[in-house]
């Protein structure tokens, strides 16, 4: 059986910069993304991450400081703008779901630095992810 989880994303994504990430970055667990545009102003996702032992915040901190991968030195590497958007809100049971969301995600979008095997929680068969306004 298939489970549906419906997300909201952040208003808008954030240029992942150290003084955007205090206001902007959630400071609980949940799923983020770096995000580019292309010269279409399309979103081009680069990496997808779960922070389930930690904040979103400190996860992007741990990015930001070149102690997590992507480090800021790849990302910025691969484009000259790198901004970040993360899961507002989930329908999820539990928080391990979080890792469904986020192998969605990965996915759909293919992300350059996600070469891992998608993330998944394990309680499902298949999942799909709508995203709600």
């Amino acid at each position: 059986m298939t489970r549906k989880f419906r997300v909201a994303m952040s208003e808008r994504c954030f240029r992942f910069k150290p003084d955007a990430l205090p206001s902007h970055a959630p400071h609980k667990p949940g799923v983020y993304e770096f995000v580019t545009f292309d010269a279409r102003r399309q979103p081009v996702v680069l990496f997808v991450g779960v922070a389930l032992d930690k904040t979103v915040y400190q996860a992007l901190d741990e990015h930001w400081n070149d102690k997590a991968q992507p480090g800021r030195t790849a990302l910025f590497g691969a484009a000259p703008d790198v901004y970040f958007d993360y899961v507002a809100s989930a329908d999820i049971a539990d928080a391990a779901e979080l890792k469904d969301i986020a192998g969605a995600f990965v996915a759909r979008h293919k992300p350059r630095f996600n070469t891992e095997p998608a993330p998944s929680s394990g309680l499902h068969d298949a999942v799909e992810v709508e995203e709600v306004g």
